[in-house]
């Protein structure tokens, strides 16, 4: 297949679109476990400290399920869920700086479970979390906060939330940088930057609908466009703008974004029932093998390389082992 390149104009800027499909696939197998309850709906899924990897289960599939859980399942796929929460939809997660879980859920409060799979109490917040996306840098959890149009930071050992108001925006997810910058996807067609020495936050317009972001390890801050098709790539330099703005057009609706080591990223294709790998340079390629009807949505990369991922709409939690 052939890739085009595309040199579009959008409200005077100038956007490099880069059309097409893989034209060669990642060379591995694809490894499916099923999550124990039925209607789960793994959505989120990251890696821990004691090697395994940790999802949540939405009950988009069945919302009347209770109670929700969290899972955890380790790299040879024994799965064990843990109940956490009556009808609170857990979303996103992640893995704070004192080794316990983090994840955000539907009410006014951010859920933990420890390692060990001990459910703590629920730590009260000031807003209400409402499946917006997290992240974790150094001892702080962040948070995009669309209802109040805010992105927001839980310091661990002080337990005291900072607001940081963006009110020209609708925060969905959010991710850190190595340098403490905050990047965060609006949804009015545009990629936040937030300052928190300053608490200045500047905008980059990107059109379309931006969803998850994530830093690849160059530096690189990447984001996916479910509906508009398409996956963005932001150069790391220290003040970027439009003009540092890369779309990469794609197919089957790319959800979740996770950076490898070696400077590409893999995401999610909802719709097309499979993950796919994009280079720096725009290269795509495709797994193979796609599962209809599946719904790939969060993705993590392992140490080794190997994607971990979640399938929403089977209840499945996959691995690509790549060889």
């Amino acid at each position: 297949m052939r890739r085009v390149m595309l040199l579009i104009t959008a409200v005077g800027v100038a956007v490099l679109l880069v059309s097409g499909v893989a034209i060669a696939a990642p060379i591995g197998m694809l490894k499916q476990f099923k999550v124990p309850t039925a209607g789960s709906s793994p959505e989120h899924i990251t890696q821990a400290s004691d090697g395994n990897f940790w999802f949540t289960e939405s009950f988009v599939n069945d919302q009347n399920a209770t109670p929700h859980k969290v899972g955890r399942i380790t790299p040879t796929g024994q799965v064990t869920e843990f109940n956490v929460c009556d009808f609170c939809f857990p979303t996103d997660i992640v893995q704070g700086s004192d080794g316990i879980l983090y994840f955000t859920k539907n009410d006014a409060s951010l859920g933990r479970i420890t390692t060990d799979g001990t459910v703590l109490p629920d730590i009260p917040a000031v807003f209400s979390p409402n499946g917006s996306g997290l992240d974790a840098h150094g001892d702080d959890i962040w948070f995009a906060d669309f209802n109040n149009r805010s992105v927001w930071r839980y310091d661990i050992p002080t337990d005291t939330f900072t607001q940081f108001p963006a009110p020209n925006t609708v925060p969905l997810d959010v991710s850190v940088g190595a340098d403490g910058i905050v990047w965060f996807t609006d949804a009015n067609g545009q990629i936040g930057r937030l300052d928190p020495t300053t608490g200045v936050v500047s905008e980059i317009d990107v059109e379309g609908f931006p969803r998850e972001i994530n830093i690849a390890s160059d530096g690189a801050v990447w984001f996916t466009e479910r509906f508009s098709q398409a996956v963005g790539r932001i150069n790391p330099v220290p003040n970027p703008g439009a003009d540092d703005v890369r779309l990469f057009q794609v197919d089957g609706g790319p959800e979740d974004i996770a950076p490898a080591d070696d400077g590409s990223m893999w995401f999610t294709r909802f719709d097309a029932g499979n993950i796919a790998r994009i280079t720096p340079e725009g290269v795509i390629t495709a797994q193979s093998k796609a599962v209809k009807g599946s719904g790939p949505f969060g993705i993590t990369v392992a140490p080794n390389g190997d994607p971990w991922f979640t399938m929403l709409s089977a209840d499945k939690i996959a691995t690509f082992q790549l060889r």
